[in-house]
């Protein structure tokens, strides 16, 4: 059985040495390319959740119209028949009470059109905030992507370094053993 020299053991070392330092660096940059793709499928989910509340946003604010126009719609047909009742009584409807009995009845229909118009614009509002804060994070998501890519690339760059000078240590140790 032949010895292994002094010399072929330092080589060996070595070489396993910026083996192992290269591989570290493959591992560690595909830890992070898979994190930075984790990042991107985040951000397209942010996207789509603030394309969601913009749609909804206006869902809201189309809704609420339509509910005020229904509300003034009905505030003129319950007027109407109120003028209609009044007239059929034999109060005169242009004069006194019949017109505070109209403009009560307008107004409160006014009002109820314009606290649903209020309400649906908050939650429109809200949707639309929603939404801002989805694209935020969206955002934020792809810049750590970005930061998880470089750090994957100096992670290999990193440990390429490491490994020439591991080999460079190696080949002045085999070198001198060899002289020596």
């Amino acid at each position: 059985m032949a010895a292994i020299t002094g010399t072929a053991l330092m080589a060996l070392s070595a070489g396993m040495s910026v083996l192992g330092q290269l591989q570290k660096g493959q591992a560690d940059k595909q830890a992070a390319e898979q994190q930075a793709q984790n990042d991107i499928a985040r951000a397209g989910q942010f996207e789509r959740q603030a394309e969601l509340d913009r749609l909804q946003a206006d869902r809201e604010t189309v809704a609420a119209t339509e509910e005020a126009k229904r509300i003034r719609k009905a505030g003129e047909r319950t007027t109407g028949t109120a003028r209609a009742q009044l007239a059929a009584s034999g109060v005169m409807v242009d004069s006194g009470s019949a017109i505070n009995i109209n403009e009560d009845i307008s107004g409160r229909a006014e009002s109820d059109a314009m606290n649903t118009l209020l309400t649906g614009q908050r939650k429109a509002d809200s949707y639309r905030y929603a939404s801002d804060e989805s694209l935020y994070s969206a955002g934020m998501s792809r810049t750590s992507a970005a930061q998880n890519r470089a750090k994957g690339a100096n992670a290999q760059t990193a440990s390429i370094l490491s490994a020439v000078g591991t080999g460079l240590q190696g080949w002045r140790g085999i070198n001198s053993t060899s002289k020596g």
